[in-house]
Formats: C-alpha cells, sequence, structure tokens
C-alpha cells in the first residue's frame, strides 16, 4: 500500500489521492488515522471523530496517544522502523475508560513515491459489541460450573444441619434448663439462616424446564411488585409506575420473570433511604420487535470497581445478601433472549435496562 502526502507530479498526486478515496470507501465503517513519524496525527476521517465523540478539527495536530489517552504507548507497530513493507502491525485490542469503549486497531506502514516509510496508517474499529457478548458467553460459563459447586456444597451443608436441628429440637424439649434452652433457641435460627442458604443455593443450581407463553409485561411486574409493596410502605419508601399501554406479547416464563422483577425490586428497596424513589418503566424498542424494562432507583448506587462484578455469583456489598440475586437476573434475562444493562454512580443511584423480544403478530 503506497500512501503519501505529496506526489512528485500532478499526475502521480492524482493516483495517490484516488487510491486513498477507494480505501477511504471501502473501510468507511473504521476510523482512519494517518500518524506521522513523530506521532502526530495528520488527517483522519469523519467516523473517527464519530467514534471518539470529539469534532473532527480537534483530532489533527493531536498525538495519538493523546485521543486515546487509556492506552498504553507505543503501540505494536512502533518503532517505525520495525515495519516492513506491505505488511500490517499486530492488531491490538484496547478498552478506553473515558468511553466505555473497545477498540481493534490495526496498522500499515505510510509509504511514499520513493518506497520510503513516511508514517503510519491507522484502521480502527470499534469492537465494543462484540466485546460485551464475549463476557456474557463468559459469565454464563461461571454460572454453570458454579451452580453444579453450589448444588454439591448445598447437599453437603443440608445433611449435616438436618441431624443438627433434630437433636436441638429434642434439647428443647427439656424444661429443666432454662439457661440451656435459651442457647439451643440462638443455635437453632442459626442452622435455619444456613438452612435458607442452602436452599438458596439449590435453586440457583436447578435447571428448571422454562414454560414459555405469549404475556403482559405489565402484568408481570404488577404481580413481582405487589409482593414487596407492603416493604416499601413500612420503609417510607415509594414505588412510581409508568407503563407504557397496549405494548406487545412477550413469550416468557412468567413465574421465571416475575423472580427477575422481584430481585431487582428488592435490590432498589434495599438500596433506598427513606422517602426513595423506584422508578418501573415500559416502552416499545425498534418498531415493536422488542419490549424494554427500566427499573431507576434513588438509591446508593455502584462504585465502579464493583460494577465490573455485578453479576458474578456470590458477589455482594450487602451484608447478609447471598450474591446470587443479580447473577439469577442475568440468566433469567438470557434465558428469554433478552439483554440487561446497568448504569450506576455512587450516591446518586441505580438504573436497569432490559430488552425482551416481543411477539410478532
Amino acid at each position: 500500500m503506497a500512501l503519501a502526502r505529496t506526489g512528485k507530479s500532478p499526475n502521480s498526486e492524482v493516483r495517490q489521492m484516488n487510491e486513498w478515496e477507494r480505501i477511504c470507501r471501502e473501510v468507511v465503517k473504521n476510523g482512519l488515522l494517518r500518524i506521522d513519524s513523530e506521532d502526530t496525527i495528520w488527517w483522519t476521517n469523519e467516523m473517527m471523530a464519530t467514534m471518539l465523540g470529539v469534532p473532527h478539527s480537534k483530532l489533527v495536530g493531536k498525538k495519538y496517544y493523546e485521543i486515546l489517552p487509556r492506552i498504553k504507548k507505543p503501540l505494536s507497530f512502533y518503532p517505525l522502523s520495525s515495519v516492513e513493507k506491505d505488511s500490517t502491525s499486530t492488531p491490538d485490542e484496547i478498552y478506553v475508560s473515558h468511553l466505555d469503549k473497545w477498540f481493534l486497531i490495526e496498522c500499515f506502514p505510510d509509504i511514499d513515491s520513493k518506497e520510503e516509510i513516511k508514517g503510519t496508517v491507522c484502521c480502527i474499529q470499534d469492537i465494543t459489541e462484540r466485546k460485551k457478548k464475549e463476557e456474557q458467553l463468559e459469565q454464563m460459563d461461571r454460572v454453570s460450573a458454579l451452580g453444579n459447586m453450589a448444588a454439591a456444597i448445598a447437599h453437603e451443608i443440608n445433611n449435616p444441619l438436618a441431624s443438627i436441628s433434630i437433636d436441638l429440637e429434642r434439647l428443647l424439649k427439656d424444661k429443666n434448663n432454662r439457661r440451656l434452652a435459651k442457647d439451643h433457641r440462638k443455635i437453632l435460627r442459626m442452622t435455619e439462616r444456613i438452612s435458607d442458604i442452602a436452599g438458596t443455593l439449590l435453586d440457583f443450581s436447578r435447571k428448571r424446564p422454562l414454560q414459555f407463553k405469549d404475556e403482559d409485561v405489565n402484568a408481570i411486574l404488577d404481580e413481582a411488585l405487589a409482593m414487596v409493596a407492603n416493604r416499601f410502605v413500612l420503609e417510607n419508601k415509594k414505588i412510581i409506575r409508568r407503563y407504557t399501554k397496549n405494548l406487545p406479547s412477550i413469550k416468557v416464563d412468567s413465574h421465571q420473570l416475575q423472580q427477575a422483577f422481584l430481585n431487582l425490586a428488592i435490590n432498589a428497596l434495599e438500596s433506598l433511604k427513606e422517602k426513595g424513589l423506584l422508578s418501573v418503566i415500559t416502552s416499545n424498542m425498534s418498531q415493536m420487535k422488542y419490549v424494554k424494562i427500566t427499573f431507576r432507583d434513588t438509591g446508593s448506587g455502584i462504585s465502579k470497581k464493583d460494577m465490573k462484578k455485578i453479576f458474578d455469583p456470590f458477589f455482594t456489598t450487602r451484608q447478609g445478601g447471598s450474591g446470587l440475586g443479580l447473577t439469577i437476573v442475568h440468566r433469567i434475562i438470557n434465558q428469554h433472549g433478552g439483554t440487561i444493562e446497568v448504569k450506576s454512580a455512587l450516591g446518586k443511584g441505580t438504573r436497569v435496562d432490559i430488552s425482551l423480544p416481543s411477539v410478532l403478530k
């Protein structure tokens, strides 16, 4: 590939410009940078500006590592002397944290009419969606493996617990030792707590067959929210429903989806302070092809560090929590062919967006 800023003659310059325009057309969906030997960008296309969310004029004249400040310097294609003619660099996958995007960068030598390398041409592809899908698949693999482990642990816990509980019940019937009876009751409560945890592990590990039917998402939400309505009232917290009427049906297992919505409502409830607010919103997406469900609260929020772990089994920031609530939600939504996205800011609240495919009539 021979790409140059100037040519020795008008004809060669025109040929070079035509070649460059052809390349631009072929990779128009990707961002392009032309970088000189001092790492300075002297040309870029509009797609690059769109991908970075900055005006085109603010890119030219910058060092490449200034516009992508989170990448390590230098990239694999430097030093330029190591780049062979007609070769490309090893593609670099980079995460740009301030944009929350993944880019794939591949670079070529920028060769002039004298066959000398004058700089570098970089083709940059936004691979954020691909990376998200890869993360989802990895998450599902982890959940599956941990589900098997959880089942084994739960069974191992339940067997000795059953024996302990029977012995304690028998001892409690001895009314001659009140102090001992008080200690026994405390132990019994703890065994019940452990038994509850084991039950949660078993629920997490079981793979129940889903019973899909055409359902109204607003009705499923109402059923889930009814289960926590009293707690909201008692704790002086509020739920606001903003449902879109006449939404298309969704083909789902209503009991499973109700469980997912209930988990999200409980998470919101427990993050809210007194007089806090949970908004539950439904709407159409993509010309009625999807139904969107949003849970938005004004609670304590989640830190950036913890956001990366929220779907991991047994991860929790709440004392006494099992750490399985969001993991179960994630699994249920994936089983229904949907997507879930969480956005949160510490001290400001959390927003959960779920999209589920609708039934096309």
